[in-house]
């Protein structure tokens, strides 16, 4: 379980996030939405221990960060093999390809990965995130710049990560909050304009105009 009590978030005397009261459940999956701007990314980095807030309470049974997929991951200038070992300190001997096979990458495997696709990319990033295989996965928009047939692919990967698992990941498409979430977050503006478990946040979330 992670629990913020008034946590504020600012940068030169600008709030970015504002008196946020959140719960996040244990083994469940926590999606935080709202526009661009909103704080979605701050939040998630406050929620894994990447930044500290200005103030308030924050609690975590996490003891320290757990891998994150960034919205924008740093690549290397070499093999896609490489970047996939390297930043995640694996020996190469040690690396298991479980999640490259997943992802369809075994073709790319030699390739330079400043040369891959958008999608591709992202599907490199994703590997390397849950060859970890913690209890815990923080994503930050994990849907971006893949086409229809790999986005339903991570969906029916999450749905199997589900178990005893605590996701908590950014999205700004409603539809695909409604098929993973177990618990939606809305943010506007630095602050929490709702929150609740998916079906109670749906019609909440309609009877107002945000």
């Amino acid at each position: 379980m992670i629990k913020l009590e008034k946590i504020c978030f600012e940068i030169d005397n600008k709030f970015i996030l504002k008196n946020l009261d959140l719960v996040i459940p244990k083994n469940k999956t926590t999606i935080i939405m709202g526009k661009n701007g909103s704080g979605k990314s701050t939040l998630l980095k406050i929620l894994n221990q990447i930044i500290k807030p200005s103030s308030g309470k924050f609690y975590s049974e996490l003891e320290n960060p757990v891998p994150m997929l960034f919205q924008k991951p740093i690549l290397m200038h070499n093999t896609v093999d490489y970047n996939y070992h390297i930043l995640n300190k694996i020996k190469k001997h040690q690396i298991n390809y479980t999640w490259f096979k997943t992802f369809n990458l075994n073709n790319l495997i030699n390739q330079n990965a400043m040369s891959l696709s958008g999608g591709e990319k992202q599907k490199l990033f994703l590997a390397r995130v849950m060859s970890f295989n913690q209890n815990s996965l923080f994503l930050d928009e994990p849907n971006q710049s893949l086409d229809l047939d790999s986005e339903n692919l991570l969906l029916d990967l999450l749905k199997q990560e589900q178990t005893n698992k605590t996701i908590v990941m950014t999205l700004h498409d409603f539809e695909i909050a409604k098929i993973i979430g177990d618990y939606i977050v809305y943010m506007e503006n630095g602050q929490i304009l709702l929150k609740d478990f998916t079906d109670d946040f749906f019609k909440k979330f309609h009877q107002n105009s945000f």
